[in-house]
């Protein structure tokens, strides 16, 4: 029994993670931040740069409790990576206001070593995106927080642009998303300001799924006034959610597959609000598939004589979200609205 216990207690001290392939070991650190993944090196020597090595690089200022400390650690990071980086995808975020030497070597760093997938949060000031990083070809995948465009952008190879509270102050009376990525796929506003233009255009050739969230007019959304244009004929997924009714004056979508809808009207224009909001679900009218929330429910059954007006679908399958607590019954008037034109009559979905 002893000499069982004395082989149990050896092989209970068996460094089995360093026994790993050390491709398997970098990836694990890639999911760990850079703090804890350089932390890694004084386990064994064998360890000390596999941390190098990580696919994933992630800097967050969180990390730290003080600022000062997390720019020396980044600079320490960078300046180690700088001739021997394996990073494909590059994660910062910093709390605060970021100084411009802090942005500038963060931004070099990604446009110098190919980084293919890019998540920056800027800080609260939204500071404004230098030329080198609009202009690097190597980016597939850009997610940007806090961020001032003052220059448009030319990603030739980005497929995915996920941008929250960004704003873009080009001087120009139209910004068209389409001029300047050709190649993009999937596209996210978040609360983004757009107030310098009169139109806005959301188009592109291999657009497939588009997200809007919080656009609304003054307030940092749109200015008063402004359209938008929606355009893309591989579309087949469209999220606009807890937005004000904007005027979509072009809406064209022909392979548009689920629409997941969430707007409210506005006290002060409820009629002109009105004609936008059949003027959006007229656009929608070939959609497969909708999600609609409650304030959307009670949008609609706010319009004057909504039953007198034709259903603008042809083959909608309908999924209706309330808050967990308001179970609502859907109002004779929006049901013929939204059904008339379906198949059968029980295309109505209550989550």
């Amino acid at each position: 029994m002893r000499k069982r216990s004395l082989k149990v207690s050896s092989s209970q001290h068996v460094d089995r993670l360093s026994n790993l392939p050390n491709h398997i070991i970098q990836h694990i650190l890639s999911f760990l931040d850079a703090k804890y993944a350089v932390q890694t090196s004084v386990l064994a020597k064998g360890w000390r740069n596999l941390w190098t090595s990580v696919h994933v690089l992630h800097l967050n200022s969180n990390s730290f409790r003080r600022l000062g400390r997390f720019k020396k650690f980044v600079v320490a990071v960078l300046n180690k990576l700088n001739h021997n980086s394996t990073a494909g995808t590059f994660i910062f975020s910093y709390r605060g206001r970021i100084d411009d030497y802090l942005k500038k070597r963060v931004i070099y760093f990604a446009t110098v070593h190919g980084i293919g997938h890019l998540v920056l949060d800027m800080g609260c000031k939204r500071p404004p995106v230098s030329q080198e990083l609009l202009s690097c070809q190597t980016l597939k995948t850009i997610k940007l927080k806090n961020a001032t465009f003052t220059t448009s952008f030319g990603f030739s190879k980005l497929t995915t642009l996920h941008l929250k509270h960004c704003l873009f102050s080009l001087v120009s009376n139209c910004f068209d998303f389409s001029d300047c990525l050709p190649n993009l796929s999937s596209l996210s506003l978040l609360g983004c300001d757009f107030t310098r233009f009169k139109v806005l255009k959301i188009s592109g050739p291999q657009l497939l799924n588009v997200t809007i969230r919080s656009m609304w007019y003054s307030y940092g959304g749109l200015s008063k006034g402004c359209k938008v244009e929606i355009s893309a004929p591989k579309l087949t997924f469209f999220s606009y959610r807890e937005s004000h009714v904007v005027d979509f004056s072009v809406i064209n979508l022909p392979s548009l597959q689920h629409a997941d809808v969430d707007v409210f009207l506005s006290y002060e224009e409820e009629n002109k609000d009105i004609q936008c909001l059949l003027k959006f679900f007229q656009g929608l009218y070939n959609v497969q598939s909708a999600t609609l929330s409650y304030s959307t429910i009670q949008a609609l059954n706010g319009v004057p004589g909504l039953e007198l007006h034709q259903s603008p679908f042809s083959r909608l399958s309908l999924k209706l979200t309330h808050p967990s607590d308001c179970s609502f019954p859907i109002p004779v008037k929006v049901a013929k609205y939204l059904c008339n034109g379906s198949p059968t009559p029980d295309t109505i979905l209550v989550e």
